[in-house]
Order: structure tokens, then sequence, then C-alpha cells
């Protein structure tokens, strides 16, 4: 098809110019053989993309009054006990908080994810109803795991709020975990795949000065839940997303592309885009040979897109100007029909690689142009 469209263009243009000339040629002269090679620009697509476009808020991902992005996970019935469910004793009771996981569903997310983050902000809440009437402590171990790595939380014992008889019968409230508790953050920005919890709370029971302790008869509960609330305020260091997915682009036997390789000097995409989030990006593209597990060629766009710049707290102040050629060269062409894969390459850096907040109101605007410039040589036949 690209060859028949270069032949009529020429074929075109030689006949306008042709009615031009007043002079008579000699048609002898004229080479057998026509090449062309001219370079085209063609607008591919634009766009305006906000946060809030692509990722709808839901109970996994939620947007504050300020439109802060959180992402939320809860975990209901980690705690259930009762009255017989703590060990006889005289003054203090003991009750075992079971062993159970909590698994956050991000494991196929971050498979593909390796570099550095931090997590500046999270929080863990211990939401509980209590109705003993006595003081409850509870000591709860929980670490994050990830492949065969894992942080513990180390958060210590903490001690619960027990309702104001006779007017209050229960308590309705939450315990938070953060950073100024626990290696919350260490724990986050693992990220752990789940978290294990385990274990205990203690009752003391509460007795007047010179008499005797005796065993608790009161009908009371303790029921807990656990939420983990993750504010997209973020460190971001060289963080690459990898994936991997079939060579869309190869032109051998039995592929459905028609594009042929050969017929092109040169092929470009030109991107411009104002980027609104605080978080530079770019982008790398491999040809993959599973078979020799060898890296054919590479396409690099250093510099996709440069961060916009953030104040003091990390919110985005404006936005940033990016312009960026990404160039399929000859070359790179030449090796497509070796490579059964494509790999795409995603690095994140954000703004001075400090800490920086993510807004549901953050938002790109771009154009992509495609050039091309196409090197055909076909026949002419000579009737003269």
């Amino acid at each position: 098809m690209i060859r028949k469209t270069v032949t009529i263009t020429f074929i075109s243009l030689v006949l306008m110019i042709a009615g031009c000339v007043k002079e008579t040629y000699n048609m002898n002269t004229l080479s057998k053989q026509a090449h062309i090679s001219p370079t085209w620009a063609i607008s591919a697509v634009k766009g305006d993309v906000q946060f809030s476009d692509m990722v709808k808020a839901s109970d996994t991902v939620v947007f504050d009054q300020n439109k802060l992005v959180t992402l939320v996970f809860r975990k209901d019935s980690v705690v259930d006990l009762k009255l017989s469910d703590f060990a006889k004793g005289t003054v203090v009771k003991t009750a075992t908080i079971d062993p159970g996981t909590f698994d956050l569903n991000i494991e196929d997310i971050f498979s593909h994810i390796t570099g550095d983050f931090l997590m500046e902000s999270p929080v863990i809440k211990f939401n509980y109803i209590n109705s003993f009437t006595d003081s409850v402590k509870v000591t709860l171990i929980a670490s994050g795991h990830r492949g065969s790595g894992s942080v513990n939380l180390n958060l210590k014992p903490f001690g619960l709020v027990k309702p104001n008889l006779p007017a209050q019968q229960e308590v309705n409230t939450t315990y938070v975990i953060d950073k100024n508790n626990s290696n919350l953050p260490q724990l986050v920005s693992l990220p752990p795949s789940y978290l294990s919890y385990s274990g205990s709370a203690k009752l003391t029971v509460q007795t007047k000065s010179g008499t005797e302790p005796v065993d608790l008869q009161s009908p009371g509960r303790l029921t807990g839940s656990l939420e983990v609330d993750i504010p997209l305020d973020l460190k971001v260091n060289n963080l690459q997303y990898a994936d991997t997915v079939d060579n869309f682009i190869k032109t051998g036997k039995g592929s459905d592309n028609t594009l042929d390789p050969a017929n092109f000097q040169l092929l470009q995409v030109l991107l411009s885009a104002t980027n609104g989030f605080p978080l530079g990006v770019s982008v790398k593209m491999s040809l993959y040979d599973s078979a020799t597990h060898t890296l054919k060629s590479t396409v690099d766009a250093s510099s996709l897109l440069k961060p916009a710049p953030v104040d003091a707290s990390g919110k985005a102040t404006g936005t940033t100007e990016s312009s960026t050629v990404i160039e399929f060269s000859r070359t790179f062409f030449s090796e497509v029909d070796k490579a059964d894969k494509i790999i795409f390459w995603f690095t994140l850096n954000s703004t001075s690689n400090g800490e920086v907040k993510i807004y549901s109101d953050y938002r790109i605007n771009f154009k992509a142009a495609v050039v091309v410039k196409p090197d055909v040589t076909f026949t002419v036949d000579n009737p003269f």
C-alpha cells in the first residue's frame, strides 16, 4: 500500500510540473528506476489525562477533601474476644489473638517493580468496640512479607479505652499506628504482598484496696478490625516497572503486520507534554529473544516526561513542558524479526528525588506526531 501511494504521488507531481514546462526533452534519457525518500510528519494523537480519570474512587482508592490520593485496604474480624476466651487468673487474665494474614493483592503489580521508594505517612487503624469495664492492654505483632524479605512492625503494647459506666456501655473507637510509634513506613515501602499478625490481650481486674480479687463476671466483649491507609505521599528514586509482551511489530512469515521496515529510512515519534505530576518518567523499549535470553536492540526515551515543580510540602505548584524524540532506526527494525518479545521499561523519579504528594486533580496534556522517511525504489518502464 505504501509503494502504491508513493508511486501515485510521484506520478501526480511529475504531471503537474510537466504541465508548466514549455520545452521538449528527450524522454529516452529517463532512468528506468526511480528513487524517492521524502520526510512526512503525521499528527498521531493528543490527549488530556487527569489522575481521577485513570482511577475512579472506590473502597481501595480514596480522594479526601483536599483531593490527596489514598490507598485503603480493610480486614474485618481480626479480633473477637469474649470473657470465656480469657485464661483464668487472679488479677491479670490473658487471651490470644489468633494468627492470621492480610493479603493486599498487589503482588502481581510489584513483581514487575524494582528500585526504591518510601511511603512517608502510612497509617494502620485498629478499629475496635470494647465493652469490658476493666483495663485491657493489647500486644499486636505484625510484619510485612514480600518474597524472601520481611519487615517487622515493632509496635509496643497499647491500652484500650474502656466504657464509662453507667452512662456508657461500650466504646467504639480507633487506635492509630503510624511512623510515630512503629516501623510502619519501612514496612509499607517493602512493599509487602501480605501482612501476618498475631498477638494477645491482657485484662486486669480492678479490685478495691484490701479485698481479694474475684473472677470477672461482666459479659464484656472486644471486637476489632484493621484498616491500612497509604496516602500517596512518597519519595521515588529510580523506581522501575518492567513488563514483557509479545512482539507485536514482527513482520516475518505468519505475521499479520503489513509494515515493512525495509521501506523506511527513518521512523520517529515526536512527543510534547505538559506534566502536572511531580514525577519524571523515562521509557525504554527492548527487542528480546526469549530463546537465547538476549536483548537484540533498544529504543531509549531518557526524558519522556520531566517532573512538575513542588512546594515545601511536596505538592505540585505548576507544570513542566517536555519535548522528546523517540527514534526507531533502521538498525532497530533490522532486529525486529529476530525477537519474539518486547520489554517495556518505565522509570520514575520524584521531583529532585524528594518527598511529593499525589492529588487526584494532577493531569498530563500531551500530543504526539509520527515522522516517517520512506525509502522506496521502484521500476519505471521506458516506452521510448
